[in-house]
């Protein structure tokens, strides 16, 4: 688990990146400790990206959802922790998209567990999506062991 302020720039010539998404094609458990990445053409980006996935073996500090979305070409339900790519100018580029903290706040508003308003409850949504600096530091983290494992 990556602590947050461990979040490094990645600039990467096309042959490294192709070796990164390469290494994440090799195998549905390529990172083999409970994290998982999977590939998908990004009509947004332009670009193939790595989608990475936590389990309960292999998550960031401080997660407190379920795990209850089904990870392609796996058996193991995970959760969404975010996406990473390479742009134009060879630096790779992160964003942390988190579904089960908006299920979760969607839950407890539709439940009247929370007083929230409609307004706060939708700014609620939206910030829980983005996540923390520690959902932040996992992604970099697992990129960069993907990144290590290109290279072996």
């Amino acid at each position: 688990m990556a602590k947050a302020e461990e979040t490094p720039n990645w600039n990467l010539s096309t042959a490294q990146w192709n070796a990164v998404v390469r290494r994440a094609q090799a195998g549905p458990d390529t990172l083999a400790d409970g994290a998982f990445v999977r590939l998908e053409d990004s009509a947004e980006t332009e670009q193939t990206e790595l989608i990475f996935f936590a389990t309960a073996l292999n998550k960031p500090l401080g997660w407190g959802y379920p795990f209850l979305e089904d990870i392609p070409r796996s058996r193991t339900r995970g959760a969404l922790i975010g996406r990473a790519w390479r742009d134009a100018a060879g630096s790779v580029q992160f964003e942390v998209v988190l579904p089960a903290a908006a299920q979760a706040i969607a839950a407890d508003y539709e439940s009247g567990a929370s007083d929230l308003d409609f307004v706060t409850y939708e700014q609620a949504v939206e910030q829980a999506v983005r996540g923390t600096p520690n959902d932040l530091a996992w992604l970099h983290g697992e990129f960069g062991r993907l990144a290590v494992l290109s290279v072996e």
